[in-house]
């Protein structure tokens, strides 16, 4: 089993949960357009087209409610096996993905990782929102992984 402890505002999470509301159908088909689908076989590729977007689809909206219900505070997400804590991994990745490919396509990949270089003040609103989603998801994907394998950061 693993657990997210959210350490912010329930405010900090609504506009996660919105956010994540919207990026969603992007996320599903960043998921599609990254992968190395096999083009051979139209109907083969059809569907891995059709489950990949399904899936990423479904992972988004898990992640979205598990976001909207978390309870406390600090608030907890509770993961209860591996395959829902992957499948919530996945889906931080997916939505990552969207927001670097949708919404900062122009920033290089390392200035995005280490988002405190950017000029928050110079950035719209729903940048701002975009990047405070994006550094968050970035965290919560660290504490996934090392609660799934813990030797992944020795």
């Amino acid at each position: 089993m693993a657990e997210l402890r959210l350490t912010m505002t329930k405010e900090a999470r609504t506009v996660l949960t919105d956010l994540l509301r919207l990026v969603a159908p992007a996320a599903a088909r960043v998921s599609v357009n990254r992968a190395s689908i096999p083009s051979a076989d139209a109907e083969v590729a059809g569907f891995w087209t059709e489950t990949l977007s399904s899936q990423a689809a479904e992972e988004a909206r898990l992640l979205a409610v598990a976001f909207a219900s978390a309870k406390g505070d600090p608030a907890v997400i509770v993961l209860p096996n591996e395959a829902q804590a992957q499948a919530f991994l996945r889906a931080l990745s997916a939505v990552r993905l969207a927001l670097r490919d949708l919404v900062f396509a122009d920033i290089t990949d390392a200035r995005l990782e280490s988002a405190e270089d950017l000029d928050d003040d110079a950035l719209p609103t729903e940048q701002r929102h975009a990047l405070a989603c994006y550094a968050c998801f970035g965290l919560l994907q660290q504490s996934l992984i090392a609660q799934l394998c813990p030797e992944a950061f020795d």
